[in-house]
């Protein structure tokens, strides 16, 4: 990830290098800096021949490094709707995209947080729901905790997270 360009704070630095790429006539650089950070390859080509003013905003830029994050890791299940969930919140709230996109800020690191909030919150299910678990061998069901947490906690951690942390 971000190996030619390197990691980018804010989408103004994106558009930028998009600038800089473009002024040299590097259409090539261009699409490079777009796959790299999940711009739609066809508006690095709007941009190029002026047919946008702008290279991406700040929504393209989170969703863009969200999307990268998200092929890279190989996420299931549950994390992809974790990620869904972030995606939603970056496309509402600008503070949570310009967020996602700081430099040092990575879906991994937030994902990281959920969980550790889900192990501090673990509960152990009753018994009368643990009789019917037949993935849990039954000499650990006493001892088996669960825990996800929910969705206004997982709000805060990702405000936290995102806009509120100062990070290197």
């Amino acid at each position: 990830m971000f190996d030619k360009f390197g990691e980018f704070d804010s989408f103004e630095d994106i558009n930028r290098a998009a600038e800089a790429q473009k002024a040299e006539g590097d259409f090539e650089a261009l699409k490079a800096l777009a796959q790299e950070n999940g711009i739609d390859p066809e508006d690095a080509e709007d941009f190029f021949h002026g047919y946008l003013d702008h290279f991406c905003t700040a929504k393209d830029a989170a969703l863009g490094k969200l999307r990268i994050e998200k092929t890279d890791m190989k996420l299931e299940r549950e994390f992809l709707l974790l990620e869904e969930e972030l995606e939603k919140a970056c496309m509402e709230d600008p503070a949570v995209a310009a967020g996602v996109r700081r430099k040092g800020k990575s879906l991994a690191g937030y994902m990281a947080k959920i969980i550790d909030k889900g192990y501090e919150q673990a509960v152990t299910p009753p018994k009368e729901i643990l009789q019917y678990v037949k993935a849990v061998p039954s000499q650990y069901k006493d001892r088996m905790k669960t825990g996800m947490p929910d969705k206004a906690t997982r709000k805060e951690i990702m405000r936290t997270y995102y806009c509120e942390e100062v990070t290197g």
